[in-house]
This record gives C-alpha cells, structure tokens and sequence, in this order.
C-alpha cells in the first residue's frame, strides 16, 4: 500500500529536508508552498497524511486546514509551528488536527506521527467499510419470530418466485427496503443488479436523464453519455423507495416503459430494450394520494398486482429482544469496544415504549447506548431518555451541530477518564488518541479531575 503524504511550508529548505527525509522511508511526496498551493494539489490528488506550517503568506495553516477538512474530513493533519501560542494549538485541535508539533523538528518525532497517523486513517477507513457491511448485511435481514414478521417472509418466498411488479407499504422505519431487497436476492434475478431508484430531491427537469439515461451533449452539462437506473436494473430488478416522490407525468413515463419493456435516452431516439421488475415502497396512504392526484390511477393499478404490509414495531414488541441483540452486536463491530447489555426490566422498557421511528429509531437509540454507555450493563434506572424530545443534557439542548458534537466529545472524554481513574495515558490508549491530543483536549474543555471528599 502506498504511502502518501503532503508538505505545506513557505520555506523551500524546511520542504526539501522533509521530502527528502520521508523519500527515504519510502513516502510518496507532494509539496506545496502555500495553503492556496496545496488545496489546489490536495483536490488533484488526494494524500493520506499532510504536515501543514502555521505561519505562511496568503491563507495561513488554519484557513488552509479548514479547506482541506472540507474537502476531506478524514485526512490527519500534523500542524507545524516554530512560535505558536497555546490558543493557536487549541484552535487547530478543534478544527480537527491530528497533531501539533513545535519547530525546530524532530525526524524521529515526525516519521512516527505520520506513521500514527496513517494507521488511525486506515483504521477509520476499515470501520467505514465494517459499518458498510454491517448495514449491507442488516438491509437484507428480517429479524424476528413473531407471527407478523413470519407471514412477511412467507409471503417473499411467494412472490419473489414470479416477475410480477411489488408495492411493499408500511410506516418509515418499518424495513421496506429489506423486504425489496429479499424479494431481489430470493428471485431469479438474484444474479443481475439491484438498483435503487431514490428520487426524492431530483429536480423534475432531470428525472428523465436519471430514469432513462442520457446522451452525451443532449443537455447543457451532459458532458459523457449517462446510463439511466433501467438500464443499470436491465435483467435485475428496479426499486422506487417512495411511491409519491415521483410526480405523475414521470409515473406515466415510466408506466409506458415498463409496457413497451424500452427506454429512450435523453438525446437518442433510439429504443433500447429493457427487462426489469419493478418494486415500490411507500408510507403513504395510496387511496388519498390517489384521490389527491399525488398517484396515477393506471400507474397504481398496475403496481398493485401484488402488495406486502410491513408491521410497525409496537406490533411486534416480541421481536425486540432479538432486534437489540442483533443491533448491540453491529455497533460493537462498527465502532469497536464491547456491546451494551440492558437488564430484563430496561428490556421490558424498550419493549413498552411505541417505536414512532419503528426499527430506525430503535438502531438510532442502540448506537447513542453504546457511544454514551459503552460495554456497560443498562439498567432500567440507568437508562437513556427513549424520547429525545425529552432530553435535557448539554448534548441534547445544544442547537447546532458544532455545539452537539463538542457536548458530546466532553460527555465521551468524561467518561472515559473517570473510567480510567483519569490516568491520561491509560485514556489516550483506550480511546485511540495521542497522550498529547488528549491533553489539549483536555485544557480546552476546561475538564477537571472531581475532588474526594476530605471528610
């Protein structure tokens, strides 16, 4: 795997000693001379690793390492200074630094900090891809043994065996997806693509170029010629994931090809053939949507051959034990450390509780257990508020994204330094982050050890 890093510093002699320092060590190299520079190298190729100057003409190592983090979140910076104050390093620890060392540098210090920090961003990179499966895998599972979610796997086994087009219905949350999903892997189509057809928020002026593809120059801005999501599900199947967002005159567009088995290109009149089986989903009621024109009639009918109800969860709270089972068990793999646990009363709690958000909102719920209260046992006292509108921490009342998330990194550091007895190396260690971040962390929040009591 290569290895790629970037130095952004003004002075060509700090550049050309650290290039040639980290050539050495077999690091691919690409230098900047400005923050402007290396932004503009950074968008053309992207690096694992940047040591960043502070102090440069133009936009200085703050601006610049805002950009970046822009551009990619991800990336771990190393800010480098010969005369930084302690605010400067605060500021740029909050803005997202990987680090912060002081000029004059030390090699030794240096190659260790990339080597860090290309380890923490391959293994961000392999919880990405983790999660990634845990959620590809989740998609495609019903879980449950109640008699509800039974006659819906039954009634998939049924229906997958033909070609006939599916309206699955059913609250938000509730796994609509999954159900399309089982359908597609238990057909014979099994071996052609899955696509999803996720039209909410597509302009109508593009929905044709997404639907039925494009050729190149048939439009201001169609730059290469562009299959469209039929022609990608060509042998497969097509899954529209909310009925009503596609607007009537493109439910007549696509009724026709679902009837002429064709599509015509923006740009090309030419028909191409096309053979896919169609799955809807939607959480509305289907007979006000008609009645408010929101649905074609003739696009109605000819979806609703088969239609398959997904059951809320309060009508199934005998499958919540198992949800949070599986649940517990795909944070822990996500995010690492060990799964919650709840005792048989806080299991009888979230078995009580209605679920508005169905399954959604119950793996939204288990993820905040285990990032407030990892590897611990949950009693029914010690719970967290089921509704979040109740909630009055720091965390909850905060009204912005900046504030939630420096609540939360205060809640999370809390907990774990009073887990550790607050030794700070033991902390660093177990939460994967440098013993000097923490620190800083640490100061900027104004986090205190609690006094014993003198009595």
């Amino acid at each position: 795997m290569s290895k790629r890093i970037m130095i952004v510093d003004d002075e060509q002699a700090i550049r050309d000693s650290l290039q040639g320092l980290f050539e050495d060590e077999d690091y691919l190299v690409t230098c900047a001379a400005s923050g402007e520079e290396a932004v503009v190298r950074f968008r053309q190729a992207p690096v694992d690793c940047v040591l960043l100057d502070i102090w440069m003409p133009g936009i200085d190592g703050l601006e610049t390492l805002a950009r970046l983090k822009n551009i990619d979140n991800h990336v771990p910076i190393v800010m480098m200074s010969g005369h930084a104050t302690i605010d400067t390093a605060v500021r740029a620890t909050r803005q997202g630094a990987f680090d912060f060392v002081e000029k004059p540098l030390s090699s030794d210090r240096l190659l260790i900090l990339a080597r860090n920090a290309m380890e923490r961003r391959k293994l961000a990179w392999e919880n990405s891809e983790m999660k990634q499966h845990a959620e590809e895998q989740s998609r495609c599972e019903l879980i449950g043994q109640s008699m509800a979610i039974r006659d819906v796997r039954t009634m998939i086994r049924q229906v997958a065996a033909t070609d006939a087009p599916v309206l699955i219905l059913g609250e938000h949350g509730t796994g609509k997806s999954v159900a399309a999903r089982l359908l597609h892997q238990h057909s014979a189509r099994s071996s052609k693509a899955f696509v999803a057809a996720n039209t909410a928020g597509i302009p109508d002026t593009r929905m044709d170029s997404e639907l039925f593809g494009h050729e190149k120059g048939a439009f201001p801005g169609a730059l290469h010629t562009q299959r469209g999501r039929f022609e990608m599900a060509n042998g497969g199947s097509l899954f529209f994931d909310e009925l009503t967002d596609l607007s009537p005159a493109a439910q007549a567009k696509v009724l026709r090809v679902l009837r002429d088995r064709a599509v015509q290109r923006v740009g090309n009149s030419a028909a191409l053939p096309v053979n896919v089986r169609l799955i809807a989903a939607s959480s509305h009621n289907l007979e006000r949507a008609l009645g408010d024109g929101m649905v074609r009639e003739d696009f109605y009918y000819h979806l609703n051959v088969v239609n398959i109800r997904m059951p809320a969860l309060r009508e199934r709270t005998e499958d919540i034990p198992l949800l949070v089972e599986m649940l517990v068990d795909e944070q822990a793999m996500v995010l690492g450390g060990k799964p919650v646990q709840f005792t048989p009363e806080a299991m009888t709690m979230l078995q009580s509780y209605p679920w508005s958000g169905n399954v959604r909102e119950l793996r939204n719920y288990i993820e905040r257990c285990h990032i407030l209260r990892p590897g611990e046992t949950i009693t029914m006292n010690g719970m967290l508020p089921l509704d979040q509108g109740d909630m009055s921490s720091d965390q909850e009342r905060a009204d912005n994204f900046h504030s939630a998330r420096e609540a939360f990194e205060q809640s999370y550091l809390l907990h774990h330094l009073n887990k550790n007895n607050w030794n700070v190396s033991r902390t660093a260690e177990d939460i994967g982050m440098e013993r000097s971040q923490l620190h800083r962390k640490i100061k900027s929040f104004g986090l205190n050890k609690p006094r014993k009591d003198s009595t």
